[in-house]
């Protein structure tokens, strides 16, 4: 072996650990978004926590900080990236803390208690954030406490300098002794009297303790029996007996009209009288009753069904690099490709099943072909010739697809139309950002002698949020088995319950 070989081959191993070590240090996993989970957290102030800081729950690392970004309000928004075991509840919280008195900082995350329910959509939730003292704050308590204590030194010090002060200090030691000998002497000689006290009162105590509810309960029965005697007795008392009379008059004209009433009623006169006994209007009231008890339900499962629609939206444009513009081949109008579709699941969380609706504005709508002949006859010999010429044009159209598909983990299959032809295609998620897209359509050779397959790409350069939507880039190859075309282009995607609302909404007759 060569010396150029074994200098190569010692290079591709140093090379091999190097890059071995960057991924260690880098935290780089090849199947990271497999693995992870992305959270999201708003701190008030972020000071001293840094990218790739770690996140810990109960002190156990699960994963690292992946962004931080200042939002308008002023607080930082921190994206974390932990471990897809960890689980985390609707009272989640994180916390910024230290490892030790001067270690470095890390994101402390709380799953939540255990009886509170999962986070349904981790993506839309942002998790409340808390962070402790700063040294700061507790050095700026600490110069306030000690402004204060500076004072009541001063104070001290004026009032005890000097010997007026040390004289104050012995008049003040000398009355205490004094006062505490003779307390000493009395407690001394009054030692039986202030026993005797001691146990009156313990004895006085414990019979307080057992007559006070007594005495508070007879206080509140007499201050009720006082109200009500209160309000018997006053001046008004005459006018509401004058008014009881005149209600009692009253009453018994009414009861006499209710009489006639339920006479009537009884016997089956008038309307109520007929609502009330006669078997025919009964039967149609119930009938009444259980056609609005069926169209509630139907109501109510009709808005049920609504509420589990999920709808996006998806505006794209693609600049289709590579396209001749040759007459023998065909003239297309223009290089772009515009379309605008829609994207149903009737229930993303129960089945698998989504319906796909696109309009597009290609360059290649309809294709029409021209058979010219034109024959020339020679002025020499008189034979004639003939030349027969295609001429192809392809008028740019709005084109329109319309597919159902069925979602199977990570694939998604699709069948329908597709630019007005039929066809089959996939999709493959390969991540949260990169999918990948294959279509197949157009075999019966309408527009090519061969089927048009499409080929692309989508990298998510900004994930939906609650006010931007969805950024995508696209790029791939386009009618690959005929004229191909490079496509580079993106667009913007949504979901939006609006519009899902509104279009549930409109009356259908």
């Amino acid at each position: 072996m060569s010396s150029a070989a074994k200098v190569g081959i010692f290079m591709l191993i140093v090379l091999g650990i190097l890059g071995f070590f960057i991924l260690r240090i880098e935290d780089i996993r090849w199947n990271q978004a497999a693995t992870t989970k992305k959270v999201q957290v708003v701190f008030d102030s972020v000071a001293g926590l840094d990218n790739k800081s770690a996140v810990r729950v109960a002190g156990v690392r699960v994963g690292k900080v992946s962004d931080i970004k200042l939002q308008p309000d002023g607080r930082a928004l921190v994206t974390l990236e932990v471990d897809k075991d960890v689980q985390l509840r609707s009272n989640a919280s994180g916390k910024i803390a230290n490892l030790g008195l001067l270690g470095e900082k890390y994101v402390e995350l709380d799953p939540g208690s255990p009886t509170a329910p999962p986070i349904a959509n981790l993506d839309r939730t942002v998790l409340r954030g808390s962070q402790p003292a700063t040294f700061d704050d507790v050095t700026n308590q600490i110069a306030a406490i000690s402004d204060d204590v500076k004072a009541i030194t001063a104070s001290l010090r004026h009032v005890m300098a000097g010997p007026a002060g040390q004289q104050r200090l012995e008049d003040i030691v000398e009355n205490v002794r004094t006062v505490t000998a003779q307390m000493r002497a009395l407690i001394d000689a009054n030692r039986e009297n202030v026993d005797a006290t001691t146990d009156n009162m313990r004895a006085i105590t414990a019979d307080l303790r057992v007559e006070i509810p007594k005495i508070a309960a007879s206080i509140d029965r007499v201050a009720n029996s006082m109200g009500g005697t209160i309000d018997e007795n006053r001046p008004d008392a005459r006018q509401i007996v004058e008014n009881l009379k005149k209600l009692s008059i009253d009453l018994q004209t009414t009861t006499a009209n209710l009489n006639s009433i339920t006479g009537q009623v009884k016997s089956g006169d008038g309307t109520v009288g007929k609502l009330v006994y006669s078997n025919e209007t009964h039967e149609k009231l119930n009938s009444a009753l259980s056609s609005v008890e069926s169209g509630v339900k139907e109501l109510s499962s009709t808005l049920g069904r609504a509420n589990r629609i999920g709808l996006d939206l998806d505006i794209r444009s693609d600049y289709l690099a590579g396209l001749k513009h040759d007459a023998t081949l065909g003239e297309f109008q223009g290089n772009s490709r515009s379309a605008v579709g829609i994207r149903i699941a009737p229930n993303p969380l129960g089945n698998n099943r989504f319906y796909n609706i696109v309009l597009a504005d290609d360059p290649r709508g309809h294709r029409h072909d021209r058979v010219i002949e034109d024959t020339v006859t020679d002025p020499v010999t008189g034979k004639p010739t003939t030349t027969i010429t295609t001429d192809t044009r392809f008028d740019r159209a709005f084109l329109i697809s319309a597919q159902a598909g069925w979602s199977l983990d990570n694939v998604a299959l699709r069948i329908g139309l597709f630019d007005s032809t039929g066809g089959v295609g996939a999709d493959y998620r390969w991540n949260d950002r990169i999918r990948f897209t294959g279509e197949a359509f157009d075999f019966g050779k309408r527009n090519d002698s061969k089927p048009h397959l499409r080929l692309y790409g989508e990298y998510t350069l900004l994930p939906e949020r609650p006010r931007t939507p969805m950024l995508f880039l696209s790029t791939g190859v386009d009618n690959a088995l005929n004229e191909r075309a490079f496509l580079f282009g993106g667009g913007v995607r949504w979901r939006d319950d609006d519009l899902k609302y509104l279009l549930t909404s409109v009356p259908i007759k």
